[in-house]
């Protein structure tokens, strides 16, 4: 196993502000649109998480010229995988699904994985923000298991959300890519 660059590092929070921000947005919109209690819970309780998760990593970012605003900039899969979510993704259980079963996993995955390449001596205030951010979406994952659950249950719901997971699948829509750094 490689350790991680700093610059590599940098490269990696700043994809996860954007990606949080992003995901903030498409969740939020997602949880005005949709009917269950449980599940708009569940969404507005992950957004709002995404929007904090987001603030800290901006806060991380280098603060030297040309300054943090520098690393917001969306890259092209970031853009294309949102944009991609877009009028494929609708139903209660097929956002659920996306958000609870694929999006945020991915993200965690790759915070694990960043971790995992982090030094106690050369990464510490890095390292102390990916063990929060790792617990926080962890605890995102398990609060809305049951809403998941639930909701995926409701007639027509499991079927949508496979038919979502298909078409995100045949339109080359897929998470992973956003954390390769």
């Amino acid at each position: 196993m490689s350790f991680i660059t700093a610059g590599d590092s940098v490269e990696r929070m700043a994809t996860y502000c954007r990606v949080e921000q992003s995901t903030f947005a498409l969740l939020g919109g997602w949880t005005a649109e949709i009917d269950q209690p449980a599940a708009k819970l569940a969404l507005a309780s992950a957004a709002d998480h995404c929007a904090w998760r987001a603030r800290r990593w901006f806060e991380m970012l280098p603060t030297a010229p040309p300054g943090p605003d520098a690393f917001l900039t969306p890259t092209e899969i970031e853009l294309e995988t949102f944009d991609g979510l877009t009028g494929i993704v609708t139903g209660a259980g097929a956002r659920l699904s996306v958000a609870f079963d694929q999006l945020l996993p991915a993200l965690r995955d790759a915070m694990r994985s960043h971790l995992d390449r982090t030094t106690s001596v050369a990464d510490a205030p890095v390292r102390r923000l990916l063990r929060i951010a790792i617990t926080d979406v962890t605890e995102d994952l398990e609060s809305a298991a049951d809403a998941v659950r639930a909701v995926l249950g409701l007639p027509g719901e499991r079927e949508g959300a496979d038919r979502v997971r298909a078409d995100l699948m045949s339109a080359g829509v897929s998470f992973d890519p956003l954390f390769r750094a």
